[in-house]
């Protein structure tokens, strides 16, 4: 299967997932007009990937900004990949911030304290 990529713009994140490698790449801003037109696709293949049969997914994710948009989905999809993990599947995250943007980590940290699988927050100086 061919990995799903959409190039960063200036106002959606560069996504890559590549179910082959189990892995799915966020990184950049996200503030489109229509969040749910920009993830809708991404988080039907990921529903199809984990539809098959027990799967593991590596996420990575560096996201700069968040519109409030973005942000609902993003709450959405961790909801629904702890569901996922919940069913026996192998799930991770690690989110880089930057380092020192304590502000920043704690945004990181309300959207993953539902979360059910094992993630890390990562402060780095990129």
């Amino acid at each position: 299967m061919e990995p799903y990529i959409l190039t960063a713009t200036k106002y959606t994140p560069y996504i890559e997932l590549d179910l082959n490698m189990g892995t799915l790449k966020i990184i950049g801003d996200s503030y489109p007009e229509n969040a749910l037109e920009l993830y809708q696709p991404l988080f039907t293949k990921i529903d199809v990937y984990f539809a098959e049969k027990i799967q593991i997914l590596d996420i990575y994710l560096q996201i700069d900004y968040l519109n409030t948009s973005s942000s609902k989905m993003l709450i959405d999809f961790f909801t629904k990949l702890s569901e996922y993990f919940d069913k026996g599947n192998q799930i991770s995250a690690i989110w880089k911030y930057p380092e020192d943007d304590e502000d920043y980590r704690e945004q990181c940290m309300m959207f993953l304290e539902e979360a059910h699988f094992p993630y890390q927050l990562v402060g780095s100086a990129y």
